[in-house]
């Protein structure tokens, strides 16, 4: 019996997830309520807080679910063992501008992302849950940049933290492109294109202009 109890909890948790990521798709993040989620789960809202505390508490554990395939890469890639780590930074990537154009979820993720200033009430805490993780998405992409260093896949003097603040810069800038209605790419088909591109800007080096890194230095 305390079995099945336990394969119900795990089941009618997999529903309201599901169910979440079909409302947040629909109506989204913002504008979904919990009772949106509990009656397309088809559980009552106690059987929601038996689960989750908020909404909030829930959109981190759908957002972790969704990442997997992100973090697996960046788990290979900032591994000191790995042979090819530039070459792991740019699969992530391209999978990261491949998934935010195709699946609807993802782009009201990166929304917040991109707005989470802006978040007021329950969303708060949302917002405070994507800054975090886009700084610790930002410290992986230095532990990264310093394996392909040290694989001689970028050039030594390159200085990570200034290169890291550029690459997600760009990222980030691409996709807020992508929602003002910029569609005259398309960075699905392009992802690559785009991608390899930035990698030789970090293959050539800054040259002299590294000198400035130590005159103005990088705010987080």
């Amino acid at each position: 019996m305390a079995r099945r109890t336990k394969e119900e909890a795990l089941e009618t948790r997999n529903s309201l997830m599901a169910a979440a990521l079909e409302q947040f798709c629909e109506k989204g993040i913002a504008r979904t309520t919990l009772s949106d989620i509990a009656t397309a789960a088809g559980v009552t809202r106690g059987a929601f807080y038996w689960h989750f505390k908020n909404k909030a508490e829930l959109f981190e554990a759908l957002w972790a679910q969704l990442r997997n395939p992100l973090d697996e890469l960046a788990d290979i890639s900032e591994n000191p063992q790995e042979p090819q780590p530039l070459e792991k930074l740019r699969e992530l990537i391209v999978l990261l501008l491949q998934m935010v154009v195709s699946n609807p979820v993802h782009q009201q993720i990166f929304r917040l992302m991109i707005n989470r200033n802006d978040l007021d009430g329950e969303l708060q805490e949302i917002g405070a849950h994507m800054q975090l993780m886009h700084g610790q998405f930002r410290a992986r992409t230095e532990r990264i940049l310093i394996n392909a260093i040290k694989r001689g896949q970028l050039p030594a003097d390159l200085p990570v933290e200034l290169a890291a603040f550029m690459l997600h810069s760009m990222v980030d800038g691409l996709i807020a492109n992508w929602f003002a209605g910029d569609t005259r790419v398309d960075m699905k088909a392009q992802a690559s294109v785009i991608v390899d591109a930035m990698l030789v800007m970090l293959r050539q080096g800054f040259g002299d202009s590294a000198a400035l890194v130590a005159e103005s230095p990088i705010v987080s």
